[in-house]
């Protein structure tokens, strides 16, 4: 009985444990900031904040699922931000609604460009999607006045419709499209073949290929999606400064990927959870804000992420060896069992 308790709290701890981590981040910083953090203003200010990472990481975790990675979304939001200011006020001026769906489009043609690297011609995914994002930024870059770091002529008041009132109850309306997003992705990782398969690939590559999974098709898929939904950061960010700024998709991979490793998704694949990332995002963005509500020095946040980073590294390496030791247990057990025994 005793043994069951046991195995039945390990199992409460794994499933549950980054929403005790986010419930106890929350709790330590409110007291701490004296009951500011959990404000309604503070907590509206966090959602706005989280929105942008959010976004991106829920795709990202099914291509960390798929044990491929991005690390151009930063450079890749940047881009969309400064496209989408050009398009609606400073060059062509094209409405609003229009001007979101063209520059969801070229992010999820970076996407599209990212898979092509990866997925079709076999480049290391950290060494492609460091290169696409050198070349994302470059863009941005190229496409801002010389000596400036944002284009803000011409912008017209409607760009900030994520950056307005709130929309039902007290939600921005740019977390009120995460949510959207949210349902849609975890729907995807659940109950569809997209989010099997990627577990499928993540989990053994060769193995799936043999079960007639196309890989390769997998993998670009997700790369172009979590390119949409850059983009679609991209426009939120772009709405809250009411310019097209080359800097907005700074730290934001970094972001990303201590979040969906934080979550619990695995470094090498195979295994991870969308809700999960959700919680750990909101971790970050609440220790962000939270210590800047006690006044702490922006520095030390970095510190503080850099500190998760490693950490969520560490447990996931643990975890992989775990898994690692545990199948080969398993697999001498079996060889053992096949051994007949000697006759007497």
């Amino acid at each position: 009985m005793a043994t069951m308790k046991n195995e039945t709290g390990k199992r409460i701890l794994r499933s549950y444990y980054i929403l005790f981590i986010l419930i106890g981040v929350f709790v330590v910083l409110n007291l701490s900031s004296g009951g500011l953090f959990l404000a309604q203003a503070s907590i509206t200010n966090i959602l706005r904040v989280g929105a942008s990472p959010l976004i991106i990481a829920v795709p990202a975790t099914l291509l960390l699922i798929t044990g491929n990675i991005d690390l151009s979304v930063g450079g890749m939001c940047s881009m969309v931000a400064v496209i989408y200011a050009h398009i609606v006020g400073n060059t062509f001026t094209l409405p609003i609604l229009a001007s979101m769906f063209i520059v969801i489009g070229v992010g999820a043609a970076a996407g599209w460009f990212n898979g092509l690297l990866v997925a079709k011609l076999k480049i290391t995914s950290v060494i492609a999607t460091l290169a696409t994002m050198s070349l994302f930024w470059g863009i941005a870059k190229v496409l801002v006045p010389q000596d400036k770091y944002s284009i803000t002529n011409n912008m017209p008041e409607n760009m900030m419709i994520f950056a307005k009132s709130n929309a039902i109850l007290n939600i921005p309306p740019s977390m009120v499209v995460c949510i959207i997003a949210v349902v849609i992705f975890v729907i995807l990782e659940k109950k569809s073949i997209l989010g099997k398969y990627a577990i499928a690939v993540g989990g053994n590559q060769v193995a799936a290929q043999l079960a007639g999974i196309n890989a390769q098709k997998i993998t670009w898929i997700i790369y172009v999606l979590t390119g949409a939904m850059t983009g679609v950061a991209g426009v939120i960010r772009a709405s809250y400064m009411n310019a097209g700024d080359m800097n907005v998709g700074t730290g934001l991979e970094v972001l990303v990927i201590i979040a969906i490793l934080l979550g619990g998704t695995s470094f090498s694949g195979g295994k991870g959870s969308i809700l999960k990332t959700v919680a750990a995002v909101f971790i970050l963005v609440g220790l962000d804000k939270g210590l800047t509500l006690m006044g702490v020095p922006s520095y030390w946040s970095m510190l503080v992420n850099g500190i998760v980073f490693i950490t969520a590294l560490v447990i996931d390496n643990a975890m992989t060896l775990n898994e690692i030791s545990q199948r080969r247990k398993a697999g001498i057990n079996r060889s053992l069992s096949r051994i007949e025994k000697p006759a007497d």
